[in-house]
């Protein structure tokens, strides 16, 4: 099956039972505000994206894919220009399996710059993000910059960069299955790749960082990072790879969902608030106004000694936003800090 890149309003796409849906994004068009259902028995969608001026945003896939070793995002900016990827949900992962699904693939003939912000990629039995290809021997140089963005249980490694950078994002591995368990983040020559404000929450199971492969090395930069140093010391050089670590890094890395990167399949849509949408006629019932969070934020329930949500801190809020004084978006929040620990 082939689509075609276009949206303005939520639509869901069903994928039968044994098929794969494939769409396809040029030149300064715009995939937004789609679901893929892909729940049936080996459905599964890839979405590719070529060209430059691109964009990718509010886009979920719900279910697992079940595709093989195919990727969900194929994508490259061919044409030395800037494209981007916002606000994406992969978080249902894929079957598990060796040699399985990739979420998100940059192409070797990616010769121009990616964004990529808010993007949730969990339980791939391959690698999440794959952006390494660009610097190979064959690849076209394109450079690649993530944030906020959120990496769980993928096999081979969370985040593989050739160059470009990693911010504010999350890698987490909490499966101890042998396909579920990969790398932080894994640069690849060329390099540099610079990593600032991001947790590495590997809890034992393998490296924070490894910098070269296949012989010839690269080079991360770390910055203001907490990272798990359990696994042979948390990192490797390969060839003449380095780690650089500068300031601000630690050994306390946190499971947390960067903010504003989705956490399910509809809020990645905004299909949550699909209900509450006032069309403006007569038999509208009035809905009651959000409550305005007053310059709150989620410090305010941290506990003093820890720095952390304690359950107390939790509660409190559920407190005041029983008594409207806290949105839900910021209650929401919380909870994220205190079920994380």
């Amino acid at each position: 099956m082939t689509g075609t890149a276009a949206a303005s309003d939520h639509e869901t796409v069903t994928v039968p039972e044994d098929e794969r849906e494939v769409v396809e994004v040029g030149d300064s068009e715009t995939l937004e505000n789609v679901t893929y259902d892909v729940t049936a028995p080996g459905a599964g969608v890839t979405i590719i994206a070529t060209g430059t001026d691109w964009t990718i945003r509010n886009v979920a896939v719900e279910g697992q894919v079940e595709m093989g070793n195919r990727t969900i995002l194929g994508v490259a900016d061919t044409d030395g220009g800037t494209s981007r990827i916002e606000n994406v949900w992969l978080g249902d992962g894929s079957v598990y399996e060796e040699n399985g699904a990739t979420g998100l693939w940059v192409d070797p003939d990616h010769d121009g710059h990616l964004e990529i912000e808010r993007v949730n990629i969990q339980e791939m039995s391959d690698n999440g993000f794959y952006c390494s290809a660009p610097g190979t021997d064959w690849g076209a140089g394109g450079t690649v910059a993530i944030r906020d963005c959120y990496a769980a249980n993928c096999w081979i490694s969370q985040f593989r960069l050739a160059e470009g950078s990693l911010e504010n994002s999350t890698a987490s591995v909490t499966d101890d299955r042998q396909y579920r368990r990969g790398r932080g983040v894994w640069a690849w020559s060329p390099g540099p790749v610079e990593v600032r404000d991001c947790h590495f929450d590997m809890n034992g199971h393998h490296y924070s960082f490894v910098a070269g492969a296949n012989d010839e090395g690269s080079q991360i930069d770390v910055f203001d990072t907490e990272w798990d140093d359990e696994f042979h010391g948390g990192w490797r050089t390969i060839g003449d790879g380095t780690v650089n670590f500068e300031c601000g890094n630690g050994n306390d890395p946190k499971n947390v969902v960067p903010e504003g990167c989705p956490t399910s399949a509809a809020e990645a849509v905004g299909a949550e608030d699909d209900d509450s949408e006032d069309d403006g006629s007569e038999d509208d019932e009035p809905e009651d106004d959000e409550p305005e969070d007053g310059g709150s934020s989620v410090d305010d329930y941290r506990d003093d000694d820890t720095g952390d949500v304690e359950i107390d801190g939790f509660q409190d809020a559920l407190s005041d936003w029983e008594d409207g004084t806290i949105s839900t978006s910021l209650l929401i929040d919380v909870f994220n800090a205190w079920f994380s620990g």
